[in-house]
């Protein structure tokens, strides 16, 4: 008799004497104890909801909304999630954020939009006119109110005509207003687009209806006006989307608590069969066992050179091989993970060592705590920041691990997001960004996954492009392809270091200086994003004349409605420009 086979007829015995007395006691107490807590449920997931939509609505961005979520937790002892509305990106877990372990939560969620309703007034023949208007005082809205946010002030957005936000604010100085309010407006490619989306719903009278929305969900009892009214509607959240804050899914853990007694003493009923039959098993049997569990043990004391002999083809045996599998991936990891150390404690090293030798000296009496002074604490902090949030991005796209949103992207409509996003550190270091684009060039994939792999791109285009250059974004067809270039015109790259430029903490700037040095994972993220749009990724360099690094992607189809949806990860930022 097989090991399988005695361990079956064990498990039918041990099923067979604890069905009666557990089954009925479990549904009983399970069915209760959900009756009971039900309608707490739904109301705590109203009260999160109203929260965070609040959030949402007066932010105008989920930036931040992390910490509302981790208020939250802490005040209702409750676990938050956030997800999308297809539930493919998670936006925020406080059992993440709070060190947690990670479980399965309830089905049960709540739909979140902070997103206005368009109010469009009954008949007034100037419908096109309004919805354009709506769209891009949003926009402008939307866009200051996210501004503000990044400035430490809290907005508040008041309703007002045709159910369009009012942001307000109390301690905003006029200087940040003013510098929030510049640049809000839109491109005149964006709305053209607008003109072109909403005069779609005026093409065929009766029929109107936005990009992308199904005929069938539209009411046969709706008159003309009102399918004009549900078409503008739509067209404008279509339009808001790009920059509005995505419509999210709420997911609440359930209460703990539930009394586990009656189960407890029907599992204690059949106690005594389990025992018996362990008695059962062979000495045969379980010597195997044993050997694993003393392996086993030493493997969990760090001993992980430990392996299993391996005896006989069943089942114990297919075990004990999986467990020197386990063993060797475990000990392979536990190499890669030290040199990751090693690799972290050197980066950190430097930038660790300068804050200590300004602190000393601070404290010594040889430099004086002035402006200049406390600029440079904060170069060097910034510095250690951003290789942190770094190594994290790269670990979870190395660990498959990175969520994407994929839609259809405009990649000229992408490459002005990207230019307008870095615009200010460019002029600042007097470079000029510009933009070529040929037209209807489409790919699908997640606009702000790819956003930030261009946006790494730039960043270190500009870092080493000379004052009063040029940085060009360009995208073109090649083939059957799309491609992204993203061409400087600094010093270049030597030959030798050209395929090294992807490496992790590999830089040109061995020194890292606070004016050329970057964290050295810029170039390695931007690679495993574009591997996992199943592109690729090059560079042509010629020393003294500048560099040219170019992403290819295949070409996608678009449909009207697909552009501009997508969540950019954990976070969404409001994007500059559409």
């Amino acid at each position: 008799m097989t090991f399988r086979i005695r361990v079956f007829a064990l498990v039918a015995i041990v099923v067979l004497l604890a069905a009666g007395a557990s089954t009925y006691l479990t549904f009983t107490l399970a069915e209760n104890a959900v009756t009971a807590s039900a309608t707490a449920q739904q109301q705590l997931m109203r009260q999160i909801a109203e929260e965070v939509t609040r959030y949402g609505r007066d932010h105008g961005t989920w930036e931040g909304v992390a910490e509302v979520a981790a208020g939250i937790a802490r005040r209702t002892g409750r676990r938050i999630r956030l997800d999308t509305q297809d539930g493919a990106v998670g936006v925020v877990d406080t059992a993440v954020l709070a060190g947690q372990p990670v479980t399965p939560m309830t089905k049960l969620t709540l739909p979140i939009d902070a997103r206005p309703q368009l109010d469009l007034p009954q008949a007034s023949g100037q419908e096109r006119e309004i919805t354009l208007q709506a769209i891009e005082e949003y926009r402008q809205e939307i866009r200051f109110a996210a501004c503000l946010s990044r400035a430490g002030v809290a907005p508040q957005a008041v309703t007002t005509h045709y159910g369009l936000p009012l942001i307000t604010h109390t301690t905003a100085s006029p200087d940040l207003v003013a510098e929030c309010r510049t640049g809000t407006a839109s491109q005149p490619r964006s709305i053209t687009r607008d003109k072109e989306e909403v005069g779609r719903c005026f093409d065929t009278p009766g029929e109107a209806t936005a990009p992308g929305s199904p005929k069938a969900s539209r009411s046969p009892d709706l008159d003309p006006a009102q399918h004009l009214r549900t078409c503008l509607r739509e067209v404008f959240l279509t339009r808001i989307g790009i920059v509005g804050p995505e419509p999210l899914r709420l997911a609440v853990s359930s209460a703990d608590g539930i009394d586990t007694t009656p189960i407890m003493l029907a599992f204690s009923v059949v106690a005594v069969p389990i025992v018996l039959g362990s008695l059962l098993l062979s000495r045969h049997v379980l010597r195997p066992i044993q050997r694993l569990t003393i392996a086993t043990r030493r493997f969990g004391q760090g001993r992980l050179d430990q392996r299993v002999t391996v005896e006989g083809g069943d089942e114990l045996a297919q075990l004990a091989v999986t467990f020197n599998g386990m063993a060797d991936s475990l000990q392979h990891a536990e190499e890669q993970q030290r040199r990751m150390i090693a690799d972290i404690a050197h980066e950190l090293r430097t930038p660790l060592a300068n804050v200590r030798a300004y602190l000393e000296a601070l404290e010594d009496g040889l430099v004086s705590a002035d402006e200049t002074l406390f600029r440079s604490l904060h170069e060097e902090t910034m510095l250690q920041q951003r290789i942190i949030d770094d190594l994290q991005t790269l670990a979870l796209a190395e660990a498959g691990a990175l969520a994407y949103d994929r839609s259809t992207v405009d990649l000229g409509e992408l490459l002005d997001s990207c230019r307008a996003a870095h615009q200010p550190a460019a002029a600042a270091v007097a470079v000029d960004l510009a933009v070529t684009a040929g037209p209807a060039l489409l790919v699908h994939a997640d606009a702000g996954r790819l956003r930030q792999a261009v946006g790494n791109l730039v960043t270190n285009a500009v870092r080493h492009a000379p004052a009063g250059t040029t940085v060009t974004l360009a995208a073109l067809r090649v083939g059957h392809d799309v491609q992204i270039q993203v061409t400087d015109r600094g010093r270049g790259i030597p030959p030798e270091d050209q395929r090294r430029v992807f490496q992790r903490f590999w830089r040109a700037d061995r020194a890292r200086t606070r004016a050329t040095g970057g964290s050295g994972l810029g170039l390695t993220i931007a690679r495993q994003i574009t591997v996992d749009h199943g592109g690729t990724i090059g560079l042509v360099s010629e020393p003294g004349r500048g560099t040219t690094f170019a992403i290819t992607l295949p070409a996608g189809d678009a449909t009207p409605a697909a552009a501009g949806r997508g969540l950019s990860g954990v976070e969404k930022a409001p994007l500059p420009d559409v």
